[in-house]
């Protein structure tokens, strides 16, 4: 990093150090959110009946672009996607990271169902925020919302440009990222910044507690070669840093966080966002395997069905002491 950029301490207060003590029990216990948001029964019935979609292996995917988004776009997706913004507030504590001043403008990347574009519009009531997706999933929206239906990677035609352009969990939804970084900078205002909150694949071990042959190792493995053969890279966000700097941002910051997956940690705090993060990967795990086994590495339903649940068996094990990475990175166009 040059003189312009640099890296905070670890984000989420806590350093990830195994619980030696950890019974099953206390492994097993329910995550921190409780019963009213036990494994992905959303609050609000979001468009299922799409009304422009495709059945594959039985999950119905968009037909906008068709194949360019590898997850299904049906409600059992959209309650998961509720869940992890969720998880993403618990473990950020804000909306937000750059320092927004006079925001008019806002564009929110892949905004899916509309969570974040919601309460970023609650909170900013003087912002404009257009949120862009291939899909149309987008539920309420407050006066100054706007939801489009487009793809992102391709040639950006807003007649306006924005103050601050944000992106939460899009690893893996487009092939070029320093092209976007780029369009980005050409779709900011002066002094206007691009902000990315992502997870970052390979899954991580703290400790090489996890065996070369199980089940967990092998699924990692598997979803970076899949993503391979894809385009649709899983290990972008980690060099948001260089691809920002390249396209021209200044003042860049990132901060690390870890997602442990599994209560496994010490501290409550650790533990319990381990269980929100096991929560999320229990209920995502096949659906994240789908598409990327059966088009790229030529699975059929019942494989993957069928790996799915012997990964669900190895998230049990408390002894195996896994993360992914995660990484804010924000900078600010001069």
């Amino acid at each position: 990093m040059d003189e312009t950029e640099h890296e905070v301490g670890q984000g989420g207060g806590f350093i990830l150090e195994a619980d030696d003590d950890l019974s099953l029990e206390d492994y097993d216990r329910d995550s921190a959110l409780g019963d009213e948001m036990s494994l992905f029964s959303s609050t609000a019935s979001l468009r299922s009946s799409l009304a422009n979609h495709r059945d594959e292996n039985g999950r119905k995917y968009h037909a906008f672009k068709d194949g360019k988004y590898l997850l299904p776009t049906d409600d059992e997706e959209l309650g998961r996607q509720e869940f992890q913004y969720v998880l993403c507030l618990a473990t950020f504590g804000t909306l937000a990271f750059a320092p927004l001043h006079n925001i008019h403008r806002v564009l929110d990347v892949g905004c899916g169902p509309g969570f974040w574009a919601v309460d970023f519009a609650d909170t900013h009531p003087e912002a404009q925020i257009l949120g862009v997706d291939l899909a149309p999933v987008q539920g309420y929206a407050p006066s100054n919302v706007t939801f489009e239906i487009d793809d992102l990677e391709e040639q950006w035609t807003f007649s306006f440009k924005f103050d601050y352009i944000h992106v939460m969990m899009m690893t893996g939804a487009f092939r070029d990222w320093p092209a976007f970084y780029h369009q980005a900078f050409e779709f900011l205002n002066k002094d206007g910044w691009v902000e990315i909150q992502d997870i970052d694949f390979p899954l991580r071990c703290a400790d090489g507690s996890l065996p070369d042959d199980s089940a967990l190792k092998k699924w990692s493995d598997l979803m970076m070669e899949s993503s391979e053969k894809s385009g649709f890279f899983l290990n972008t966000c980690g060099k948001a840093v260089d691809m920002m700097r390249d396209a021209g941002f200044v003042d860049i910051v990132r901060i690390p966080y870890k997602w442990p997956l599994g209560r496994w940690p010490k501290g409550k705090q650790a533990k319990d966002l381990g269980g929100l993060v096991l929560d999320n990967f229990t209920g995502g795990v096949e659906t994240m395997s789908l598409a990327l086994f059966t088009r790229f590495l030529a699975w059929n339903l019942e494989q993957v069905k069928t790996f799915s649940a012997q990964v669900k068996e190895d998230f049990k094990n408390p002894n195996y002491h896994t993360y992914f990475d995660m990484y804010v990175t924000y900078g600010r166009k001069p």
